[in-house]
């Protein structure tokens, strides 16, 4: 018997529509893997849960489209949502809100230092040697 969907979970289909969109913001150059390669999307459902109701079902419903967009129209959304900031009026303001969101997201599932079961290779936070930690010798007494 299948297992019922959750509402803070993405179908297969959405999973691949995210990979796409994450694909043309992080495509992977040099040493860097991209996006789909990475399979951060692995961990999207932890993001899904601390988004507001509106906001996951606008993501959700934007990503059921880009499942089956060509990757070139990807692309021209994109763009034009990364040309929001200089158009003036309500236009831009939506196009802002896109570029924020889609950032949001998508840049924090990239660099999250989680991976796919299948990825082997260095995650981008290692690539950079970025390691975050907090100094406790003062507390343990050494």
């Amino acid at each position: 018997m299948p297992m019922p969907h959750s509402p803070h979970s993405l179908t297969a289909g959405q999973r691949r529509g995210l990979e796409k969109l994450g694909d043309i913001y992080a495509p992977g150059d040099g040493e860097f893997p991209s996006f789909s390669q990475l399979g951060c999307v692995a961990c999207v459902d932890e993001i899904l849960s601390a988004l507001p109701d509106h906001d996951r079902r606008s993501l959700v419903r934007l990503l059921s489209v880009c499942r089956y967009a060509p990757r070139w129209v990807l692309g021209l959304l994109v763009r034009l949502a990364e040309a929001g900031p200089r158009i003036p009026g309500p236009p831009g303001n939506a196009l802002r809100l896109l570029r924020l969101g889609l950032r949001s997201v998508l840049y924090t599932l990239y660099y999250s230092g989680h991976v796919g079961p299948s990825y082997e290779g260095p995650s981008p936070l290692e690539i950079i040697g970025y390691d975050v930690s907090v100094y406790t010798g003062d507390l343990n007494g050494t």
